[in-house]
């Protein structure tokens, strides 16, 4: 009995060491929105897999930037990845429909229901993400984008002389120019000694974001500009996934759902208590929403940005190509904001 005991016990650490791992990369900390999403993703793999497959979480930093983990995740050495449609221009330069202003809008129900079941992004969209070995698997959103400074910017004669932190995509870049503003791309985690040292004077992210970087503590305004959502996106190494067994398949699938019901969820949730947070710790901050007419005059500077959208899709192309990719661009920019009215309605 005593050997039969010795040898299940040595074949169950066997079978423990044996056990595939996954690797997840993520863009954001512990307790951020992406974080929620890929802990629930985890463990719904290792219940669907009775444990053969564990999914390991890496947070920003741990493996470089935002644009090296995607990099990684093409390259295959990571198999999932979540950034923001900010980080990926370079790589999908047709994503960057989802970081033009106004086209997404902030209105909650209508906006989850672009990001997870539009025919745009997951067919004409989803195909860009193959390129470069990339299949994409979702979208989130992680709340409202708000304008961080540290006076009010009620239009874009406000935005004179303020640099403003953006992502390091060409659309984000080109948005805060022609709100007046000059943009400063900055990795996240240099942003709060940045505002600190007054190297840049405000920034823009989700409320739930603002307060878990601190950048509260280094702000005196926040404007709400319903501009539109931070957009989470999820994806995995294409040629893996594909090589995949039809159950593996079928089971990242059900992880990646019952990860975005956890992350939608939770961003709602986080988004209101962080606010609830900003205002206790910093009962002197100002937050400002702007009006419909103020709003209107930035959604006009933003449809010039229609032709910045199209024409980065473009040059990111060679020759013959590019007369293609552009068309292609503004089918996907312009059936993206039909699918949005049509939710609207």
């Amino acid at each position: 009995m005593k050997k039969l005991l010795t040898t299940l016990l040595a074949m169950g650490i066997s079978m423990g060491a044996s056990a595939e791992t996954w690797k997840f990369a993520s863009e954001e900390d512990k307790k951020d929105v992406q974080d929620i999403f890929a802990q629930t993703f985890a463990k719904t793999i290792k219940k669907e897999s009775d444990g053969d497959i564990r999914v390991k979480v890496y947070y920003y930093g741990q493996l470089g930037t935002e644009n090296d983990i995607v990099e990684l995740t093409a390259k295959g050495t990571v198999q999932f990845v979540s950034v923001g449609t900010g980080h990926l221009g370079s790589y999908v330069p047709e994503v960057q429909a989802l970081s033009v202003p106004y086209v997404m809008g902030t209105e909650t129900d209508v906006v989850r229901e672009v990001l997870t079941g539009s025919k745009t992004i997951y067919e004409d969209l989803a195909d860009k993400f193959e390129r470069v070995n990339l299949k994409l698997l979702t979208m989130i959103s992680e709340g409202e984008m708000v304008w961080g400074a540290n006076k009010p910017i009620r239009s874009p004669e406000d935005f004179a002389g303020q640099k403003i932190r953006t992502f390091t995509s060409t659309i984000p870049v080109e948005t805060y120019k022609a709100f007046g503003a000059t943009p400063t791309p900055l990795s996240w985690g240099e942003v709060y000694g940045a505002l600190q040292l007054k190297t840049v004077d405000g920034m823009v992210n989700p409320i739930y974001f603002v307060y878990n970087a601190k950048w509260h503590e280094v702000q005196d305004y926040l404007m709400l500009p319903g501009q539109q959502p931070y957009v989470g996106t999820v994806s995995t190494n294409s040629k893996w996934f594909n090589g995949l067994s039809s159950e593996k398949q079928a089971m990242v699938r059900k992880a990646i759902k019952v990860a975005e019901q956890a992350a939608h969820d939770y961003q709602l949730k986080i988004n209101a208590e962080n606010m609830k947070k900003i205002m206790a710790e910093r009962p002197d901050m100002k937050v400002v929403t702007l009006n419909a007419d103020e709003r209107a005059r930035f959604k006009a500077l933003s449809t010039n940005l229609h032709e910045t959208y199209y024409n980065v899709v473009e040059n990111a192309y060679q020759g013959s190509d590019k007369a293609e990719a552009r068309a292609g661009a503004k089918k996907i920019l312009q059936s993206l904001i039909k699918e949005v009215n049509d939710a609207s309605m």
